[in-house]
């Protein structure tokens, strides 16, 4: 993999703080997944079964209820499914194409693995998973108290 193409997931907040030769050891798990507008990436209330990084195109995240919500949109570089990592919960919400997309599908069972050898660049990740899920957490109870 080339310098240039590695560094560019230095700014996916997952691998906040990882090295370049961290987050290239981490990219040997993944598999390229490309798109077409309107595809189901993910859908709410199926198994996790990994998380996904956008390398191109403009993806929604969808929350089925008694009518669909759009949460929000990702585009270059954002990450959807990290809860998958850590939990065998069914996905909350579904993730749709909206454009031609390209993503670096991280499967939970080879990042499992790399937990249980020790390696230390999937705790990182883990550890920054947390400290956006505790922020997210945070700002929920902001909101909460507020209202």
């Amino acid at each position: 993999m080339n310098d240039q193409y590695v560094e560019s997931f230095s700014k996916v907040p997952l691998f906040d703080g990882l090295e370049p030769a961290e987050i290239s050891e981490l990219l040997r798990i993944t598999e390229n997944v490309e798109t077409k507008a309107g595809e189901l990436v993910v859908q709410q209330g199926t198994p996790g079964d990994g998380f996904y990084v956008i390398g191109a195109g403009s993806f929604e995240v969808l929350k089925s209820g008694n009518k669909d919500e759009v949460l929000a949109r990702l585009e270059n570089m954002s990450s959807f499914g990290e809860m998958s990592l850590v939990t065998d919960d069914e996905r909350s919400a579904s993730v749709m194409s909206v454009s031609e997309g390209r993503l670096k599908r991280f499967p939970k069972d080879r990042f499992q693995a790399l937990i249980d050898e020790g390696n230390v660049p999937a705790f990182k990740v883990v550890r920054n998973m947390c400290r956006m899920l505790a922020r997210r957490l945070a700002a929920s109870d902001h909101r909460w108290v507020e209202s």
